[in-house]
Order: C-alpha cells, then sequence, then structure tokens
C-alpha cells in the first residue's frame, strides 16, 4: 500500500476556489444561469450514475464507471466548447456530455446491452451541441483520433476545436506520445485533457511516470501545458477557455493535466481493497469534493438555496427515472448487428464470420472451413 499515488502530495497546481468553497483569485465571469446550469450538470450526474450503479447490482446493467468526486473535470472543460465543435470521450465524461444534453436514455440503453443502431432506430438520432465521437475502451486512441479530426479541420479551414480526454494511464501508451509529436510539429487546433485520478486501474501515478506532474509530458513536444485542480470548476474551465481560444485563433495544441482523485472504483468489475488501503487519501480527497466546493460558493453568493437545490434534486429524480424508462422500452439488439457499420463495403473475413454466425444460430458447427474455401455442410 502507497500513501500517495503521485511522488508527493500534489499540490502546486492552479486554483480559483479553495478546498473550502472560497474563492481564490478573481470572481468568475459567469451569468446566474450559467453558474446555476453547472451545478445542475453536477448534480444529474451524480443522480444518473447513482441509478445506474442500482441496475447493475440488480443485474439489468453490464457495467458502470462512476465520475464521483471528478465530475469538474469533464464539465469544466467541456463548458469552454461552442457548437460543432468535437469531443472524444471515455467512460468517465457523463458530466460533459449531459452538460451538452446528450440524451440520458441513450446513455442508459448502451449500458444494458441495446447497439447503438438499434438505440437509434428506437430513441432517434442524438442531437447534441457539439459532436460526440463514440466512446471506446481503448481510450488511448483518443489522442490520436482527435488530433486526425483537428487536422482535418485545419486543411479544410474550418474554425472547429476537438478535444480529447484521456486519463494519467494513457499517457504511457503509444498512442498518446504519436499524437503529441504529431500535434506540437503540425499544431492542429486541439485540446489533449489528461484527467489524471491517479489510478490507472490498479497502478498509482507514481508508478505510471518519472516525471514529476503528467503536464510535464508537453516539453518534449513543444506542446503548451498546465497543471490545474481538476475539482475546482472554475480553474478548470478558466484554462480549458484559454486552450479552447489558442487553439481556435490557430495558435495551435495544449496539454492540460487536471488533478483529481478516483474516489470509488475503476468500473464496477474492479475491486479496489485488493490493491489499495480504503483509507489512502480518502479524506483528504472527500474535503475536496468539486460538488461540495462549487454548492457552498454558490450558497454564500447567494445563488442557490435549500429551495432551488431540492427543486433540481427532485427534477433531475423525475428525469432520470423517465429516461430508464424509455431506455427498457430499447428492444434487444440481434446479434448480427454486431456487424453494422464496422467497414465500408463487406470484407471477405466479415462476411465470412456473418455466415459462421448464421450457421451457429442454426445449429449447424459454424467453424468447418479450414481453407477459406467453402463450409462442410
Amino acid at each position: 500500500m502507497v500513501e500517495w499515488t503521485e511522488h508527493e502530495p500534489p499540490e502546486g497546481q492552479y486554483q480559483v476556489l479553495d478546498a473550502e468553497g472560497a474563492l481564490d483569485g478573481d470572481p468568475p465571469a459567469f451569468e446566474e444561469d450559467e453558474l446555476v446550469g453547472m451545478y445542475r450538470t453536477m448534480v444529474a450526474t451524480r443522480t444518473l450514475e447513482e441509478k445506474m450503479l442500482k441496475m447493475q447490482q440488480s443485474g439489468e446493467a453490464s457495467l458502470v464507471a462512476r465520475s464521483r468526486g471528478e465530475e469538474a473535470t469533464p464539465l469544466g472543460c467541456a463548458a469552454a466548447l461552442a457548437p460543432d465543435d468535437w469531443v472524444f470521450y471515455t467512460y468517465r465524461q457523463n458530466p460533459a456530455l449531459l452538460y451538452w444534453d446528450y440524451p440520458m436514455d441513450n446513455l442508459i440503453a448502451g449500458s444494458i446491452g441495446a447497439e447503438p443502431e438499434t438505440i437509434e432506430e428506437e430513441l432517434g438520432p442524438v442531437e447534441a451541441g457539439v459532436n460526440f465521437s463514440p466512446d471506446y475502451t481503448p481510450v488511448g486512441v483518443n489522442t490520436t483520433n482527435a488530433v486526425g479530426m483537428a487536422m482535418a479541420d485545419k486543411f479544410n479551414d474550418r474554425d472547429t476545436v476537438s478535444m480529447a480526454f484521456i486519463g494519467d494511464g494513457s499517457t504511457s501508451e503509444g498512442a498518446f506520445h504519436d499524437a503529441m509529436n504529431f500535434a506540437g510539429v503540425f499544431e492542429p487546433p486541439v485540446v489533449i485533457v489528461c484527467q489524471n485520478n491517479q489510478w490507472a486501474i490498479s497502478e498509482p501515478s507514481h508508478r505510471q511516470t518519472g516525471s514529476e506532474t503528467f503536464a510535464q509530458k508537453g516539453e518534449a513536444y513543444g506542446v503548451p501545458h498546465e497543471r490545474v485542480d481538476g475539482n475546482d470548476i472554475f480553474a478548470v474551465r478558466e484554462k480549458a477557455e484559454e486552450a479552447v481560444e489558442r487553439a481556435r485563433n490557430g495558435d495551435g495544441p495544449t496539454f492540460i493535466e487536471c488533478v483529481t482523485y478516483r474516489m470509488e472504483e475503476h468500473n464496477t468489475s474492479d475491486n479496489p481493497d485488493v490493491y489499495r488501503d480504503p483509507e489512502e487519501q480518502r479524506e483528504k480527497w472527500e474535503d475536496r469534493d468539486p460538488l461540495d466546493r462549487y454548492e457552498t460558493y454558490l450558497r454564500e453568493e447567494e445563488i442557490l438555496d435549500d429551495d432551488l437545490a431540492e427543486e433540481i434534486a427532485a427534477e433531475l429524480d423525475e428525469e432520470v427515472s423517465e429516461a430508464v424508462e424509455a431506455a427498457r422500452g430499447v428492444p434487444d439488439s440481434e446479434p448480427e448487428r454486431m456487424f453494422d457499420h464496422h467497414l465500408h463495403g463487406d470484407s471477405w473475413a466479415q462476411a465470412h464470420q456473418r455466415t459462421e454466425l448464421e450457421r451457429e444460430q442454426s445449429g449447424k458447427n459454424p467453424f468447418t472451413d479450414f481453407t477459406g474455401e467453402g463450409f462442410d455442410e
């Protein structure tokens, strides 16, 4: 067991709200509706993820990865974007999706096994304010995909910005270094966000890198970088807005490390008690909870009170319940849907695998074509 997941206690990152929720910098220039909207998104994320956890525990959902205690990072970064920008996200950025009105019923339907094509047919196409890439497990490739998208926008004189989310563990993958090197040389309009929650599944961050910080990895590639308190919504949003503006103005990429902490398991297939002390750092990070800090600030500024908090909570309970029922109405996907939209055209391998599936479904041996010349009857 380790006392600190980083080489030393993580301090010194850029901060606007202190751990108690008091301003430690200039007041943010947001309208009251925007401030309440960000609070609502944080509460919506926790309400949705708690419901999905219960659905997983009852066997209804397959897998859930929660973002509790990390909400300020994806929310603050995504809020810095503009309509038509691109987001390459992973399984811990629900606040980014909800901020841009990604429908909850789509998220839930995917977690209970429906294929994207089936969901679209039943619930309609997703109409979010920005473009979200499909989510996938090998998160390191978010960086190469985002850099490639940004380069295409640059070639076509579009003013859209691409934002990629990765974890601290992804900075050890080759795709990250390929993307950072390309970004440093060709300066596409991209923002790469490292959500450093200090655990790459079971690996603590001090075993992930020899660098003092993850932000320092930008040095090697000539990419401007920032290290931000990832539980401070104002600090995250401010630095993300600077990075997005730099990209949109043609001044190239930025790498942002948001320092936060994974309060829960990696996902519901994981047991963190096997590899970390349950009390390790927990109290320190509970004191820095992004929602508690932000709520304290809003109450001190008399923007939020008990009545409004209860009203928002009640609205979200109803919204999540309606989304769950809509998701439950999506029928099970047919197994053949796994072949939809993977390739342009129908390759020999795909046609062969489809035939194997058809044979298995009809009770025949699917594995009799040893030479590729045809199946034995």
